[in-house]
């Protein structure tokens, strides 16, 4: 693999994980509603889904993919209501409890479990790694270091993006202090996690 091909590459990935989407939406919700460690968390389970989806990519499994595609949907829609279950705890607590944070600090893994889903939950995704692939690397003459080294950017280039996002999100969740503005907080960041799985559910 050329270092043309290389930065190349890197570019398309991290414009592609940068890009608006349920991914980016699931991390700011949880930013600003639980704080920045399960934001970033919820960041690192994205970029485990979605090097799953590349190394299937790189190994020619995209047919194999498809086949199971029931299994990437079940996780969809999984990811799609603990989100919507997550937005409907913090209308509740809005309503009923504005003095504190309105969801319980559950365990990280739950975090990661939810990033994960998310990424896993687009089979659409595998299609477009098998895509761009061919455009920019030369698949013939990839070793498997090179392919080891395509998954590593995928998983860095994601924490990267995430954690900005998740970082930018976490200060933001400092400015919520008051009743008022916890109560805010508490509408918002609800409609946005019922919103973003009703966005994963329908695509």
């Amino acid at each position: 693999m050329t270092l043309m091909a290389f930065l190349a590459y890197c570019l398309a990935i991290t414009l592609a994980a940068a890009t608006p989407g349920p991914a980016m939406f699931t991390v700011i919700t949880n930013g600003v509603s639980r704080g920045f460690l399960r934001a970033f968390v919820a960041g690192v389970g994205i970029a485990a889904g979605d090097a799953v989806l590349v190394t299937l990519a790189l190994l020619g499994l995209v047919a194999l993919a498809q086949t199971f595609e029931w299994v990437f949907l079940a996780l969809k829609y999984a990811g799609a209501a603990y989100l919507i279950f997550l937005g409907v705890k913090m209308w509740r607590a809005a309503a009923a409890q504005s003095t504190v944070q309105g969801l319980p600090q559950t365990r990280l893994s739950r975090s990661f479990l939810l990033g994960a889903s998310v990424a896993l939950g687009n089979p659409k995704a595998i299609l477009f790694h098998a895509s761009i692939m061919p455009l920019i690397l030369n698949l013939d003459t990839m070793t498997f270091a090179d392919g080891l080294l395509v998954v590593m950017v995928v998983i860095g280039v994601n924490i990267t993006t995430m954690g900005v996002y998740a970082a930018l999100a976490g200060r933001a969740s400092g400015w919520f202090r008051t009743p008022k503005r916890m109560r805010l907080m508490n509408r918002f960041a609800g409609s946005a996690m019922i919103g973003t799985g009703a966005l994963i559910a329908a695509r």
